[in-house]
């Protein structure tokens, strides 16, 4: 998984670079059966005039072939928002992976439906 982080209004310093990577990258063991998979990543101060409140945010983007899961938090610290965003990406990657999953046993079940033999045909022996 590749993951791109951009800064809005606020220094991108190594440390908070390394938090997001080992936040973040563990979410990869979930992506393993869909090929290569891009990250984008936003982390920044929402405002400049606040000194209280929640004025961090981070927002990631994952494509998944068509499809696109985003989540968006904001909070007191960086940290506390990529927090956030992880267990967001998290649950919505078990939805995703969940809705497969039953899309591909229910066709699975209909074939094997029309394969099946009635009980009421007889064979005959020759």
């Amino acid at each position: 998984m590749k993951i791109i982080v951009k800064s809005t209004n606020f220094s991108l310093t190594p440390s908070v670079n390394e938090y997001i990577n080992s936040t973040l990258m563990p979410l990869e063991k979930m992506f393993q059966g869909f090929g290569e998979t891009e990250m984008r990543v936003e982390v920044g101060r929402s405002t400049f005039h606040h000194n209280k409140g929640e004025i961090f945010f981070a927002e990631a983007n994952i494509g998944i072939g068509k499809n696109l899961l985003r989540a968006r938090s904001e909070a007191f610290s960086v940290q506390a928002a990529l927090d956030e965003v992880r267990d967001e990406l998290r649950s919505g990657v078990l939805k995703f992976k969940g809705k497969k999953e039953t899309i591909f046993r229910r066709g699975a079940r209909s074939i094997s439906k029309l394969l099946r033999v009635s009980p009421l045909a007889r064979f005959r022996r020759k």
